[in-house]
């Protein structure tokens, strides 16, 4: 497995770090891309993006490693948090109360980023004018953990377009929570999020050759 070390560097080279796609790999791909990362950019690393949990069996990551993005159904809310410390990707109230409650019972801990809705052709998402609301869901909690804001990804966008979607980010965590995380940015425009010092860049076909 090639690793683009040039995309590596110039996270590096920021203040950001960065979450590995590795939802796509097989095992030996992903444990050949693991190790890579913790022998040669550990102080980077944000774990590892995985969205298919009976992969994420079969892969056998560390679940201090795996981070969990897509779309959530509450019938896999139980496996999930088995196996993932975190996830980006909670849109839903109800979602955090079943969170909540399986990590009480299991004694487990997990961490979330809502994923909010800065692009108002999609559905789904949180919409800003409710994050008050998920934050006082959140602050009772006891088993689940708010780590702070993620955004969907588009494959279309001007410059200027995905600029605006960052700084609204931005606004949004200096509001609410400031020095808090951001998990934002793809392959696609995560040039631009260094640019904006985004915390997480998550990359996926800009990192494997």
């Amino acid at each position: 497995m090639k690793i683009n070390t040039e995309v590596l560097e110039k996270i590096k080279n920021s203040e950001s770090r960065v979450l590995v796609v590795t939802k796509y790999l097989d095992k030996k791909d992903t444990d050949e891309v693991v190790l890579f990362m913790e022998q040669n950019y550990f102080d980077i690393i944000e774990w590892f993006w995985e969205n298919r949990l009976e992969w994420l069996k079969l892969k056998e990551l560390d679940r201090e490693k795996a981070h969990f993005i897509w779309n959530i159904q509450t019938k896999q809310i139980k496996e999930i948090v088995k196996d993932c410390l975190v996830i980006h990707s909670v849109d839903d109230v109800k979602q955090i109360l079943r969170m909540e409650e399986i990590c009480g019972k299991a004694d487990l801990w997990v961490q979330i980023f809502l994923q909010i809705n800065v692009d108002s052709t999609k559905e789904w998402g949180i919409n800003i004018d409710k994050i008050p609301e998920f934050l006082n869901v959140i602050w009772d909690m006891e088993n689940v953990s708010l780590i702070w804001f993620s955004a969907i990804w588009k494959s279309e966008f001007t410059k200027e377009e995905k600029e605006a979607e960052f700084d609204l980010l931005i606004s949004l965590r200096n509001k609410y929570i400031p020095n808090w995380f951001i998990s934002a940015g793809t392959s696609l425009d995560y040039e631009i999020a260094l640019e904006k010092w985004i915390d997480i860049v998550r990359i996926w076909t800009a990192l494997y050759k």
